[in-house]
């Protein structure tokens, strides 16, 4: 089964890391105003694989970071042009 799905965050959004020791894995929650994500691994998936998923996660959120703040900072100098087209490609020249 596939699924897709987007969780748009606000400043309400609420971020939480329940961690449980060594009885079992921690779970990452973002909760939103009407919906909630959570991320953690089910019991029959290696732990190997599921370290390795939140790096590449991790290193997704931090080129998040990068980008949006390289965002803000062309808002805030006027500089935003809209060449953005949401398919996760730089426009050609740029990056």
């Amino acid at each position: 089964m596939t699924a897709s799905m987007s969780f748009y965050a606000d400043g309400d959004t609420i971020i939480r890391l329940n961690q449980y020791g060594t009885r079992r894995a921690p779970i990452l929650t973002l909760d939103g105003e009407g919906h909630s994500l959570s991320v953690s691994a089910f019991d029959h998936v290696p732990v190997a694989d599921h370290l390795s998923f939140a790096r590449t996660l991790a290193t997704a959120c931090a080129e998040y970071v990068t980008a949006l703040e390289a965002y803000a900072t062309a808002l805030a100098d006027g500089d935003g042009d809209g060449d953005g087209d949401g398919d996760g490609r730089v426009p050609d020249g740029e990056g």
